[in-house]
């Protein structure tokens, strides 16, 4: 379901709400980040079973996007959707899945801001090579709550 931004906002702040200050801070400084260097990215939020997730998406699906916040209780993971594919990354990635990989963020304090910035351009490059149809009308954004149910694993 699409929300308008005070909606939104609220939703956002209330799944967060089980996190310390730290964390949250964390969660909505990056997610400033990444909407300042993609302003055409749509967001989707989801409220999932170990962690609160942002997607950032070219379309309005989960398969479109090019990255994501994952919040835990210690840190945020900033994860690149198709890292495993990034030639040559600026920052050592973590991960040993097939595709994802992330740079988990402990503390604003020490972002590598430039190296991210670029880390994405190439995650969104990757998206768009990977998804030849997709129309960017910037500035576009858009943000989906998705709710999940069941039982939460988090702090």
């Amino acid at each position: 379901m699409m929300m308008d931004n005070s909606k939104e906002e609220q939703i956002l702040n209330e799944y967060l709400s089980a996190y310390n200050e730290k964390i949250k801070n964390i969660c909505l400084k990056l997610r400033s980040f990444v909407s300042k260097s993609q302003p055409e990215a749509n967001q989707l939020i989801y409220d999932g079973y170990n962690a609160v997730s942002i997607v950032f998406s070219l379309s309005e699906k989960m398969q479109d996007a090019f990255c994501h916040l994952a919040v835990y209780k210690n840190h945020v993971n900033f994860g690149f959707n198709r890292g495993a594919e990034i030639k040559n990354p600026e920052l050592k990635l973590e991960g040993k899945g097939k595709l994802i990989r992330h740079y988990k963020v402990k503390d604003m304090e020490n972002l590598p801001e430039r190296e991210l910035s670029i880390l994405l351009n190439k995650a969104v490059e990757i998206s768009l090579l990977e998804n030849p149809n997709l129309e960017i009308e910037a500035p576009r954004r858009k943000v989906f709550i998705k709710p999940t149910s069941g039982k939460k694993l988090r702090p």
